[in-house]
């Protein structure tokens, strides 16, 4: 019988009524230095290593609250011109389940390429949702869930994160660099490319996106994540109200917010599958 996986949760702080929580994932010097292994790992020895059977496992279907998330010392800072995916690109299914698995990652059994690559950059790219996470003090499940959306293909990094380090969207604004790429932009009722804006480094990116998150109209949108909103919310209903709100704003003009709330819910089975270290 497969084992479902349970988070366990304990309290920090409250303060003026507002849960200060976030996932309970210290980010450690050991974690950093296994990321980095990681890394040196994928370029050197992953068209050789060893196969090894993982585990199978049942995926929750009740995500932990999303406002009961618990805060982590993040460290990690990642090569933007060496971005994660870029390292396991052209890695089979095999391939990269092997790969992983003989590096600590766990419960694969049955992945598909697309979803081990979303473990892979989930697990590479924590400690960027953390940094978000404090500077907007949205949910880290919330954050993977737009990054997901607006920063990935198929699994790893997309063209406009790639080349613009813009991990969520986010159209020009006027100031800096720019990039064009297709989306929702029309003139003359045709299709043409929209302007994208461009980070040049790693805290730029997370500044950028941040200060969009932090823009006033999405404001009530983070009601949600104090007590005296969210008291007798159920988790999924929390999330549900977020990026349901977040659509209401204007942040993404398609109305598929239960497809950004769907992921969020997944996070928790992503994360499941990290490398489990002993702190």
């Amino acid at each position: 019988m497969p084992k479902i996986i349970r988070l366990n949760y304990k309290p920090i702080s409250m303060k003026q009524n507002q849960f200060e929580w976030e996932v309970y994932s210290p980010i450690t010097r050991r974690r950093n230095i296994l990321k980095l292994c990681i890394l040196a790992f994928t370029m050197c020895f992953a068209m050789f290593v060893s196969s090894f059977a993982g585990s199978s496992y049942k995926a929750q279907k009740v995500a932990p609250n999303p406002a009961k998330e618990y805060p982590q010392e993040n460290t990690f800072i990642i090569d933007v011109k060496n971005l994660p995916g870029k390292h396991i690109k052209n890695m089979e299914k095999d391939e990269l389940h092997n790969f992983m698995d003989a590096v600590g990652f766990q419960r694969l059994h049955g992945k598909n390429l697309i979803e081990l690559r979303r473990i892979y950059l989930a697990f590479m790219y924590d400690d960027f949702f953390y940094s978000m996470h404090k500077k907007t003090n949205l949910p880290i499940s919330v954050i993977y869930a737009f990054f997901v959306i607006e920063a990935t293909s198929n699994g790893l990094e997309s063209k406009l994160m790639m080349k613009a380090l813009n991990p969520g969207g986010i159209k020009y604004t006027g100031k800096g660099s720019k990039m064009k790429a297709m989306d929702d932009c029309y003139k003359g009722g045709k299709k043409i490319p929209c302007d994208f804006q461009a980070y040049k480094d790693y805290n730029a990116m997370i500044d950028g996106w941040a200060n969009v998150m932090n823009l006033p109209r999405y404001k009530n949108c983070k009601r949600f994540i104090y007590a005296k909103y969210n008291n007798g919310m159920k988790p999924k209903d929390i999330v549900n109200n977020i990026c349901k709100c977040f659509w209401k704003s204007g942040y993404h003009t398609s109305n598929q917010w239960k497809v950004r709330s769907n992921i969020s819910t997944e996070y928790w089975t992503v994360k499941a599958s990290f490398p489990n270290l002993e702190y």
